[in-house]
C-alpha cells in the first residue's frame, strides 16, 4: 500500500482561530498568517490549497515558521494517506 503526505494547512488555521476565538483574539486569515510568517501572502495561499505539490513545497524552515505563529507542532501541518 503506497502512502502519501498531504500539507492540513486550512485545518491547522481553523483549529488555530478556534482556539484564538475561545481566547477572544482575533482569527488569523491567510494574509495575517503570511505577514506574521514574513512569507508572501501567495505562499501560504499555495500551501493552503490541497493539491499534491504543496507538500512537497513546504520547507522545514517555512514549516517551523508557520507553526509558530499557528501556535501548533509541524505534525500539525501534514497527514499522511494511505492509497
Amino acid at each position: 500500500m503506497a502512502k502519501e503526505v498531504r500539507l492540513t494547512l486550512a485545518k491547522a488555521i481553523a483549529k488555530a482561530n478556534l482556539r484564538r476565538a475561545e481566547a477572544g483574539e482575533k482569527p488569523l486569515t491567510m494574509h495575517s498568517l503570511a505577514v506574521e510568517a514574513g512569507v508572501a501572502a501567495t505562499t501560504i495561499t499555495r500551501l493552503a490549497r490541497t493539491d499534491d505539490k504543496a507538500a512537497s513545497a513546504l520547507s522545514l524552515d517555512l514549516a517551523s515558521k508557520i507553526a509558530t505563529v499557528l501556535d501548533c507542532g509541524v505534525e500539525d501541518l501534514l497527514e499522511t494517506i494511505d492509497f
